[in-house]
């Protein structure tokens, strides 16, 4: 990795929260694996309720500074409340019909709002997750460069990635679904630095050809977003 790169990395706190199963060869417990070979400390929900999603985001809100970088991956299900237009991650206690065991979007961008953290990204492989992304996304940049890395590490962001549109999305053949099998290679042949723009074309054209949905990148609505990305960076 380039010395730079590494002296302006290495000013921030990398923290991961991820939803995991008990089963580890579930998709969401080999991202986490990925997680702390890309430095992150890892913050582990197992199955988790709403509450267990709301509370951890608040504990980081307490807690987190403005120098450190929060991923948040959510893999699970998700639900379009259509006459509503809010969307939900439906955690592991929620009931059909019955909103107040889900997390609406409104309360993730909330808290997004509201974290000190310089750089948040929110990876969501769930039905519907699109409704998290704006109409006019951020642009969308081809550059890896020491000075364009610096440049993107000044600046705010509050960026997602979903594994599909306002849609449905597949959990696909095998272990992983399309999205987590294009994100986890993405990772492993990684050598140096990803910014979240990078990932997301790297992962984008396998999705759509092995599954009928369309991946999305944006900044968060509402979320104070100010033009900066996330980025990861391979440290094993």
């Amino acid at each position: 990795m380039n010395d730079k790169i590494k002296e302006i990395l290495s000013k921030y706190k990398t923290i991961a929260m991820v939803g995991v199963s008990k089963d580890d060869k579930k998709p969401s417990t080999i991202v986490m694996k990925y997680m702390q070979k890309y430095g992150f400390k890892v913050t582990q929900l197992i199955n988790p309720s709403h509450e267990d999603i709301l509370d951890t985001l608040d504990e980081l809100r307490e807690t987190l500074k403005f120098k450190d970088n929060l991923l948040i991956y959510y893999a699970g299900h998700g639900w379009l409340d259509k006459e509503g237009d809010e969307g939900y991650w439906l955690p592991a206690n929620a009931k059909k019909s019955r909103r107040s065991r889900w997390v609406s979007n409104a309360s993730i961008t909330t808290t997004l709002r509201a974290l000190k953290a310089k750089h948040v990204m929110v990876m969501a492989d769930s039905c519907y997750s699109g409704r998290l992304v704006r109409d006019a996304g951020v642009k969308i940049k081809n550059a890896d460069t020491p000075e364009y890395f610096k440049q993107m590490s000044r600046k705010k962001a509050r960026v997602v990635i979903t594994s599909g549109g306002l849609e449905p999305v597949e959990d696909g053949k095998g272990e992983h679904s399309p999205f987590a099998r294009a994100f986890l290679k993405t990772l492993s042949e990684n050598k140096g630095v990803i910014d979240g723009a990078k990932l997301f074309n790297t992962i984008r054209r396998p999705v759509m050809v092995e599954a009928n949905q369309t991946p999305q990148y944006s900044d968060v609505r509402r979320a104070g977003h100010d033009g900066g990305d996330f980025l990861f960076v391979r440290r094993q």
